[in-house]
């Protein structure tokens, strides 16, 4: 490749960064249940070819994200508190394995859980800023360094299969007043919980998935309820968004 030139970024990345996008809109409520997807709109915002948002509405669709497809095109699809229920199990067991797994690995090479407190630190910058979106994304990211940290191919790859609808479903529950400094204790105490795991090299770790579930257990008690009035659903602005989304239903 001539010297000056940038690589043209892979289409399917691209795809997949506009699939996250989009979840990040449902999850934030900018985009509502039952909404319809316009292909055309989603292209002039992001100023890309119809092609790679086409892709990305794909790769949601397949993971019920979306429903509908074809001529009648995309729609957000409805998160029943069944289906909140269903996805909360699976990831529940899912995080247990990959978090074993994770404190058997920081045992064994080293107990450097810089990426953990990182994460951490960015959640609290956040919340001071009243940043929902952030807090959000931290939420995720803190699961995820776990995720790779367990070196677990085929549980990772199953956690990273239901990371979008983690995103999405745990954020879909309406609160008023929410504390964003919850979310930040919430993983202060499991980053505690690691560091005393790894500290202690005969403890046991057969009380990961009580400790998670715990730890899940307030996103849980909140459930998808969908105000009928759309208006009042959606964010009028910048700082109603961070306000009123939920975070104690958070990805966790």
């Amino acid at each position: 490749m001539p010297i000056g030139e940038f690589p043209q970024p892979k289409r399917a990345l691209l795809a997949e960064a506009i699939a996250d996008s989009v979840a990040e809109a449902i999850a934030t409520r900018h985009l509502l249940p039952d909404e319809r997807i316009v292909e055309t709109a989603l292209a002039s915002k992001y100023a890309v070819s119809r092609v790679p948002v086409r892709e990305a509405l794909k790769i949601l669709s397949t993971q019920g994200i979306l429903v509908g497809g074809g001529h009648r095109g995309y729609r957000i699809a409805s998160f029943t508190p069944e289906k909140v229920e269903q996805v909360f199990e699976v990831r529940l067991q899912l995080e247990a394995i990959l978090l074993r797994d994770a404190i058997a690995n920081w045992r064994r090479e080293g107990s450097d859980l810089s990426a953990l407190d990182s994460v951490v630190g960015t959640m609290r910058t956040a919340a001071r800023a009243g940043d929902l979106r952030e807090i959000l994304r931290a939420d995720l990211e803190f699961h995820r360094t776990i995720c790779r940290a367990a070196k677990n191919e085929v549980a990772a790859a199953l956690w990273n299969a239901i990371a979008r609808h983690v995103l999405i479903i745990f954020n879909l529950a309406r609160h008023r007043d929410v504390d964003l400094d919850v979310p930040v204790k919430q993983h202060v105490k499991l980053r505690a919980y690691i560091r005393a795991q790894i500290d202690d090299p005969t403890a046991a770790t057969d009380d990961v998935r009580a400790v998670l579930e715990k730890h899940f257990q307030p996103r849980r008690r909140a459930r998808t309820q969908v105000p009928t009035d759309r208006a009042a659903q959606r964010p009028r602005s910048r700082r109603q968004s961070r306000n009123s989304a939920s975070v104690s239903s958070s990805g966790g």
